[in-house]
């Protein structure tokens, strides 16, 4: 079997599933068994560069070693550092490597050619609409596509003798939003006067054109009267907007059907071409000038958007019911189980969460690791597949299954992680809802903020119960406090009560403690009490409870089977603090399960019970 890992980041909130399903495609009709390892994130999405950090770690995670070919589709990366390493980690590997839209040394090229579409709708324009002063409406700067389509549109400027001075080129985002700011921006430079247009806008992407018409309708304009606008993509934006955008026709599963094509033909050892460009050709219409492409059946269009509207409304029924049974959830356990439960309800094949055990310790976040995976510490919380539970706890162990399961399958691995603190990953197997539900990065941002939210809580029951086990110790020796008696006594006389057990009550008092502390100073006094605390706990019975009441005096509590035991217990106790030289009074009850009457009634009889023995014992002192 072939494994081919995928290294991908997504395109905003989006997931470009069309590369998998080309791939999975190629993959179906193969001879050869091949698998599909997909390391996906979301890394240029946030603000929060920690955060980002998080999501970048997940290209660690393969060690690709074990793998027989690599393909990039790392276009959207928009940090250079994070695409320097990866490229210098795959070239390591010394596997082959396709690269989906972007040129990079060494790297089989599987894409379009940006440069050829763009040079053909300027030379439309230009000879058939006689357009003479143009507008770059671009994306990303640092994107590698927008780069050979900026490109493009200056060398097509130079060859028709334009300058590019006055055919300047705008820089933004791909989305529709972009479109909309660029028409503003461009207005507002005429306030108080007519807006003069441009002959024609050439738009990176059709989502970039249609937030551009968008907002010049919006405004009074009509294209193509007042302007003229062309786009890229062929989206559906384009196709179906009124009026129909002209744009650039390419089809993503076709490129990625090709990155395997290509990979398979090389471990066949054939003589491999490093370019690959699929086909792509201009769709002139209607914002251009031209007439409707009419490559379009509205009929058809319309019955989509219903289907899709009702499934989408499905999509979103089914994740408000998750969210709210996630946010339920108290522990880890049962988070997982709902999440697995969520995902095997959509259209996949099985679900994984692997998550860093120390999570379920409470342990603090600094244990976590930020770059790589500690995989000594790393355990499945929850792995279904086919709507089965999977019984196993490493998740080594759960890869080589996975692996074992032979080829024709795509796992998805994304991140986990409180912004650069890596917590663990999750597999999508075969994830084929993503195709018309691309908006992964919603359903699993919403798993990692409850997770955090399940460990933010663990920490603080435990941050809770640590400073409540230092408000009831008594500081000096250790022993629960008498706040800590009033909380704790209670409840376990009533338990052992129910039980029909009982219970011996030794109030303790250390002889002559004022006159020692007055003679020899607190210091001796100090060592006095730790060694009666001491004493108390090593002998006290299991299940039982020692405190320091207040000054000099101590209980000790416990369940006992025979009232010799109580006796034995007072008996041992002065015995071992006479031979260090200390002195204690003990007064010693046992509890009567049937009688009914309290602790407080016994307490008062102990105590009363350690008077009389102090005071027996001086009377027999003054005797002497």
């Amino acid at each position: 079997m072939k494994k081919v890992a995928l290294f991908s980041d997504g395109w905003k909130r989006l997931i470009t599933y069309a590369w998998v399903d080309g791939m999975m495609k190629f993959i179906s009709q193969s001879d050869e068994e091949i698998c599909l390892y997909q390391y996906n994130c979301h890394g240029n999405w946030s603000h929060d560069e920690l955060h980002n950090h998080g999501e970048y770690n997940i290209y660690t995670l393969p060690d690709l070693s074990t793998f027989d070919g690599i393909i990039m589709d790392c276009t959207n990366i928009s940090d250079k550092s994070v695409f320097d390493r990866l490229v210098e980690m795959i070239r390591q590997s010394k596997k082959p490597v396709v690269s989906i839209g972007n040129h990079i040394e060494g790297f089989y090229y599987a894409g379009i050619d940006n440069k050829k579409p763009i040079a053909d709708m300027i030379e439309h324009l230009y000879e058939e609409h006689h357009c003479r002063n143009f507008i770059f409406a671009g994306g990303p700067k640092d994107n590698y596509e927008n780069e050979l389509r900026v490109l493009s549109y200056e060398e097509s400027l130079d060859r028709f003798g334009l300058s590019r001075e006055e055919n300047p080129v705008w820089y933004g985002d791909y989305d529709f939003k972009t479109g909309v700011q660029y028409f503003e921006r461009y207005a507002a430079g005429f306030s108080g006067g007519k807006v003069t247009f441009p002959d024609v806008f050439v738009c990176a992407n059709d989502n970039i054109a249609a937030g551009f018409c968008y907002r010049a309708q919006q405004c009074g304009y009509q294209i193509p009267r007042d302007f003229r606008i062309t786009g890229f993509d062929n989206l559906d934006k384009a196709v179906y907007f009124d009026p129909q955008i002209t744009t650039v026709s390419h089809m993503r599963e076709h490129i990625g059907n090709k990155t395997i094509e290509i990979l398979a033909d090389v471990w066949a050892e054939k003589d491999v071409p490093m370019n690959h460009f699929m086909p792509s050709s201009c769709v002139f219409s209607e914002s251009c000038g031209c007439p409707n492409s009419g490559l379009l059946d509205y009929r058809q269009y319309a019955r989509n958007q219903v289907i899709y509207e009702v499934e989408r409304l499905e999509r979103e029924e089914l994740l408000t019911k998750f969210e709210s049974d996630i946010i339920k959830s108290k522990d880890y356990d049962a988070f997982s189980v709902q999440i697995a439960n969520y995902f095997m309800s959509l259209e996949c094949d099985g679900y994984a969460l692997v998550l860093d055990q120390r999570l379920y310790e409470g342990a603090d976040e600094c244990v976590f690791v930020t770059d790589g995976y500690d995989w000594d510490h790393l355990m499945v919380a929850r792995a279904v597949e086919g709507g089965q539970l999977l019984d196993m706890k490493d998740p080594k162990a759960l890869l080589a299954y996975f692996e074992a399961c032979g080829g024709r399958n795509a796992y998805m691995f994304s991140p986990v992680h409180f912004r650069e603190k890596c917590v663990g990953f999750c597999i999508l197997k075969n994830g084929r809802f993503l195709y018309d539900n691309p908006y992964f990065y919603d359903i699993h941002g919403t798993i990692t903020k409850t997770l955090e939210n399940i460990y933010k809580k663990l920490q603080l029951q435990i941050a809770n119960e640590k400073m409540r086990e230092i408000y009831n110790r008594d500081q000096l020796t250790g022993l629960y406090n008498r706040i800590a008696y009033a909380e704790m006594i209670e409840p376990e006389y009533r338990r052992h009560c129910k039980n029909g057990r009982k219970c011996a009550i030794n109030f303790v008092d250390a002889d002559n403690f004022k006159q020692i502390n007055d003679t020899y100073g607190h210091e001796k006094g100090d060592l006095i009490l730790k060694k009666i605390a001491k004493v108390l706990l090593d002998r006290c019975r299991r299940e039982g409870y020692v405190y320091r009441y207040g000054g000099d005096e101590f209980i000790a509590f416990f369940p006992i089977e025979r009232e010799e035991q109580a006796q034995e217990f007072k008996k041992d106790v002065v015995a071992e603090l006479e031979e260090n030289d200390i002195r204690v009074s003990i007064g010693v009850i046992v509890t009567d399960p049937a009688s009914g009457k309290s602790f407080d009634y016994y307490m008062r009889a102990a105590d009363e019970e350690m008077y009389r023995v102090k005071a027996a014992r001086k009377q027999q002192k003054n005797k002497n």
